[in-house]
């Protein structure tokens, strides 16, 4: 049996948690969606399926390159797998 190494979280990871503020998620036509805002100038969405699971994160400076983002994700049906 293989034994799992414990790593140590890098460090642009924990200056992200450490600088990271989120907000509850919301659901919109079947996309579960995440907000996060971290070192001020960065927006991370997280979005994922409530019907197939399948997630997709991105980072943005833009606010409007953001909600461009949200808008095209939940206009795409959530049943359905998506290449990004």
């Amino acid at each position: 049996m293989k034994r799992l190494i414990a790593h140590r979280p890098s460090k642009k990871f924990m200056e992200t948690a450490y600088t990271a503020q989120s907000w509850a998620p919301t659901e919109r036509n079947g996309w579960i969606i995440k907000f996060s805002i971290y070192n001020d100038d960065y927006i991370m969405l997280v979005f994922t399926s409530r019907y197939t699971g399948q997630t997709v994160i991105r980072e943005f400076v833009s606010e409007n390159d953001a909600v461009d983002f949200i808008n095209l994700v939940i206009e795409l049906d959530a049943v359905d797998y998506h290449e990004f």
